[in-house]
């Protein structure tokens, strides 16, 4: 068995702090970090969602038929506003991010942030009409 720490001449073992399982519970700021985190899990099931109803359109029209009535599950439709609130939670933490990242000066003064944020919810506001009227009107 080799020691880490013998190419330093030292013969302790090295210091490890014992971390519970649960230790995120313990901080109001770790448990909304997790919750942010775990937006991942419901973006992970859209785009298994959305890779299978591609294929199911590229299979052709009762493979969709069959896509269709999967989506018309109710535990389905729960999974997919579960995950609509969860990409908006994850839009809503990355828009208040993003002012720190990008400073923007205009004459001299420093944008605040909340112009920035309300940018991007405009942005993001004005694509999903375009792709609601795309999908609705053509």
């Amino acid at each position: 068995m080799t020691d880490t720490n013998s190419s330093v001449g030292s013969k302790r073992k090295p210091y490890r702090q014992e971390m519970p399982a649960n230790w995120w519970r313990q901080s109001a700021f770790y448990r909304f970090y997790m919750l942010r985190e775990g937006t991942s899990i419901p973006t992970l099931w859209f785009g298994v969602l959305l890779l299978a109803g591609i294929i199911c359109l590229k299979r052709g029209p009762e493979s969709w038929e069959g896509f269709v009535g999967f989506l018309q599950n109710p535990l389905v439709l729960i999974l997919n506003v579960i995950t609509l609130l969860a990409t908006l939670l994850h839009s809503k933490t990355w828009f208040e991010l993003a002012p720190k990242a990008a400073i923007i000066i205009v004459k001299s003064q420093k944008v605040g942030p909340r112009p920035i944020i309300t940018l991007l919810w405009a942005v993001t506001a004005i694509v999903t009409l375009v792709v609601l009227g795309v999908a609705l009107f053509y």
